[in-house]
């Protein structure tokens, strides 16, 4: 929330800051930010310079909080002041400088951000804001997402300084899995082609852990870079996605290197592959710095229109990496047919706990869609990805979407891959709005595919194959169900159609 009658010292006397005059860091690879209590000072020109490297100290520092929280709570509106601080501060002037000033302690953070503008009426703004008056230039989300965060939010020097207070409410030691091993430093340099040619030098270089941040297991590698003929020292982040195989890193790094390479037209990227080490050979380094899986954005964002933004994004993707003629490492085999998944999945679903009653929900729904009451489309096998979900499209630090987990790429059906991102598409509507907008966002998720697409997609054809996905997000039978997804299939059963048909559009509410 904002609270104007606060000022830094009491900001940093709720996060029991030490008074000690301490140097402060200079980079994220310092080894003193991984301190109970540290220091940081960065300098940059942009939100897109700076938001990257104080997302992944903050990440690391609060990786006890659970991620939708911290992303509410303190790196959504970080992320808005630092934009407005060069937008409004700095009028997008990347000459001017910004610097944010960051404290650490067991308690919380303190970060203060100035800019080099005119500064602005505050408590003006404030006022207009609470009084539902236009107050911003833009879209305004910078006030509306700091009044929502369960963090502190104040000015200084006449608007032209921002300061957030987060206090998680439990303990903050640093991760002790983020260090700066000399070890990392010298196998990077030794393995990256641009380090072993001697183009650059790697200068320092620190490995936070990624956990479940974003859905991917792994590492990000923060690396302070030194290039040749007096270039500036630049700071870049790598991710590094850890795999359970060999042949699963082999195959991941592999075909995203041919899409890569194929620079496809599609509105959701492929992250740049880096390298296979040698030396780790289950792991996969990227160029991407991915903080939000599509569910997290989706949910951050509070909009059916973004939902439906989102669905026809990867409407057209899809449709360009199946038109693609893409070739894969991994060998093309046939998939199972649909009568014996549907076997396979009730089978699946009656071993479960308390899973008899899901089982005669999925042999009802079957009963009213059964593969023989209509004739099914035979298609040609064309590069799938092979595991959609939400977790495999990546919301990055740049602001660009990116597809990833590359590992199931195939020759295969394509409503594999539609179906795999409808079935997340109907928890999240079922969870935030209703079936009607499910089926708004399906529209769109289809229309955009079918017109581009070699092979169209009829929205009946899905029936089965939703079902199939859904079940296979259950986990293992020894597993609590999740709840969103027995509330899918039960409400899936229940309905006459699983794709309802709706007379009319719904308009969408102004975002």
């Amino acid at each position: 929330m904002i609270e104007l009658h606060r000022d830094r010292a009491a900001l940093l006397a709720d996060i029991e800051a030490s008074s000690r005059d301490v140097e402060p860091a200079s980079d994220i690879t310092d080894p003193r930010i991984a301190s109970v209590q540290a220091r940081l000072r960065l300098r940059g020109h942009s939100r897109d310079d700076l938001f990257p490297r104080l997302e992944v100290v903050l990440s690391d520092r609060f990786v006890a909080v659970p991620r939708a929280q911290l992303l509410v709570d303190l790196l959504i509106p970080l992320r808005n002041a630092l934009g407005n601080a060069y937008k409004h501060g700095n009028a997008g002037d990347p000459s001017r400088t910004l610097l944010v000033e960051l404290v650490l302690t067991a308690k919380g953070t303190v970060i203060a951000m100035t800019d080099e503008g005119p500064g602005f009426d505050v408590a003006r703004t404030l006022r207009q804001f609470k009084e539902h008056q236009a107050y911003f230039a833009n879209h305004g989300c910078g006030f509306r997402n700091f009044d929502r965060a369960r963090c502190t939010v104040t000015y200084e020097h006449g608007g032209r300084t921002t300061v957030i207070c987060y206090r998680p409410g439990e303990s903050s030691a640093p991760s002790s899995a983020g260090r700066n091993p000399a070890w990392m430093k010298d196998l990077l340099s030794a393995e990256l082609p641009e380090f072993a040619r001697n183009r650059c030098r790697l200068k320092t270089c620190r490995v936070f852990p990624l956990g479940v941040s974003a859905g991917v297991y792994g590492h990000r590698y923060a690396l302070q870079v030194e290039g040749q003929k007096g270039r500036p020292v630049e700071t870049r982040i790598l991710t590094g996605r850890l795999h359970t195989s060999e042949a699963l890193a082999r195959a991941d790094f592999s075909a995203a290197s041919r899409l890569y390479d194929a620079t496809m037209p599609t509105r959701i990227r492929i992250p740049r592959p880096v390298a296979r080490l040698k030396s780790e050979p289950c792991v996969t380094l990227y160029d991407v710095n991915a903080w939000m899986n599509l569910s997290q954005y989706l949910a951050c964002r509070g909009s059916l229109r973004s939902v439906r933004h989102a669905s026809e994004r990867i409407g057209q993707t899809l449709a360009v990496f199946h038109s693609s003629g893409a070739a894969f490492d991994r060998p093309t085999a046939r998939d199972e047919s649909l009568e014996t998944m549907m076997v396979r999945a009730e089978m699946s679903l009656r071993s479960r706990r308390g899973g008899l009653e899901l089982a005669a929900c999925f042999r009802d729904y079957v009963a009213r869609h059964a593969p023989g009451r209509r004739t099914r489309t035979h298609r040609l096998p064309v590069p799938i990805h092979g595991s959609i979900t939400w977790d495999s499209i990546h919301y990055g630090t740049d602001g660009k979407f990116y597809l990833y987990r590359f590992e199931n790429c195939r020759r295969g059906d394509p409503v594999l891959d539609m179906a795999g991102f409808a079935a997340d598409l109907f928890c999240f509507c079922l969870d935030r709005y209703d079936r009607a907008a499910y089926h708004q966002c399906l529209d769109a998720l289809l229309n955009q595919y079918n017109r581009n697409a070699t092979q169209r997609l009829d929205s009946d054809e899905l029936h089965p194959y939703l079902a199939l996905a859904l079940i296979s997000r259950l986990g293992a039978p020894d597993e609590e169900s999740p709840p969103a997804m027995v509330k899918a299939l039960k409400t899936m059963a229940a309905g006459s159609r699983f794709v309802p048909s709706i007379p009319a559009r719904a308009q969408f509410p102004a975002r």
